[in-house]
């Protein structure tokens, strides 16, 4: 089922949760809402789930607007952060509560639940109450109560936070497989922004109640259209450099107290073009800073911090009044205090306006470049 927000507002008083969404999302594709806490996605989930209406504008299912009806006409799924389960109640009864309510035949429900708990293994777990279930296993009876509906739409508010973090990574991958097997469509509400980049197949970034940007994780990560989107995205997060565009001597430059550097022709061209100004705010991934020998470095920092990951090195630089982190191959031999010499990927470098905070190597097709 296809699902369109236009226009759509939701006030609280003088506070505005969500503020003029414009917002498709495909027949069977898997879309997350993603943002910090109060940024309007779980508002904007519970008006699809008919639990909040809208203080203007429509929710369109298949091109029918649905703004009148109520939840249980809306032939939807949802499953929620804490489980929402009858503890007095079997597994059984559980998922089955949503059948008995519309009246289903005793038959056809004992195989719906049989069905839906087999497809999230928990079929010999019927007979048991919700207490006498691991953390895992709950959420997968939540699950299956909201599959047992047979819904056109799935909506998921942050199901996986109670979860440890091994449990969780499990969770992420029996959804998404789930998702596509089924071929529904779902909208899945979270803060996490590796949840988001690792299921859906498009991410919507919220703020304040605005959409920040739409588009593929690809997108998100390499071509972030705002200052807001490439801080959020990404992990560990982008650097952020002030410095001062200039073109001279038939060439584009970027400048610092302490740093200059000379970004492409192209790139230079096209910031130009949207107007950069003298005063922009440079980004670059932590992968994208690299340690070089002396005779070819862009600058030169000292090693402040060393975090281990494993199989990287997250390194903290320090140079003059700036902080740059790099992810370097591990074992990182340097010590603390030790002066390296660092080079930037400066293709893969982003600027942005400071005042409006967009990206100024945005293209005609409106992605950053």
């Amino acid at each position: 089922m296809k699902i369109a927000l236009e226009a759509l507002n939701k006030h609280f008083g003088k506070v505005k949760a969500v503020d003029n969404l414009d917002l498709e999302i495909g027949d069977g594709e898997f879309v997350a809402l993603l943002g910090p806490s109060g940024c309007g996605k779980t508002t904007t989930l519970l008006m699809l789930a008919g639990i909040y209406k809208p203080t203007s504008g429509h929710i369109c299912f298949d091109d029918r607007v649905v703004n009148h009806l109520l939840p249980k006409e809306r032939n939807i799924g949802m499953v929620f952060q804490s489980y929402a389960l009858y503890p007095h109640m079997t597994t059984f009864d559980n998922i089955a509560y949503p059948l008995k309510l519309k009246r289903v035949r005793r038959k056809e429900m004992k195989e719906r639940v049989q069905r839906s708990a087999d497809m999230m293994g928990i079929g010999d777990l019927l007979d048991r109450k919700p207490a006498q279930l691991s953390g895992g296993q709950q959420q997968r009876v939540a699950l299956a109560r909201a599959l047992v509906k047979e819904p056109a739409i799935l909506l998921f508010d942050e199901p996986l936070s109670n979860l440890d973090a091994k449990l969780r990574l499990r969770m992420r991958g029996e959804i998404k497989r789930l998702q596509e097997d089924l071929g529904v469509t779902a909208v899945y509400v979270t803060h996490d922004q590796v949840e988001a980049m690792t299921m859906a197949s498009r991410i919507a970034v919220m703020n304040y109640g605005v959409l920040q940007t739409y588009g593929t994780p690809n997108q998100l990560y390499n071509h972030p259209d705002t200052l807001f989107v490439a801080g959020f995205i990404g992990a560990p997060p982008m650097n952020f450099l002030e410095m001062t565009f200039e073109e001279r001597d038939n060439g584009f430059y970027l400048k610092t107290q302490a740093l200059e550097i000379r970004i492409s022709a192209e790139r230079g061209a096209l910031a130009k073009q949207n107007n950069v100004p003298q005063r922009v705010i440079m980004g670059i991934r932590p992968e994208n800073v690299s340690i070089v020998a002396e005779q070819d470095p862009d600058f030169k920092a000292e090693v402040y911090l060393i975090e281990p990951l494993g199989r990287e090195d997250l390194v903290t630089f320090r140079f003059v009044d700036e902080e740059i982190r790099a992810l370097v191959p591990a074992p990182f031999d340097g010590r603390i205090g030790e002066t390296i010499c660092l080079k930037l990927d400066k293709e893969k470098a982003h600027l942005f306006n400071p005042e409006t905070e967009v990206s100024v190597l945005r293209t005609g097709n409106g992605r950053s470049s």
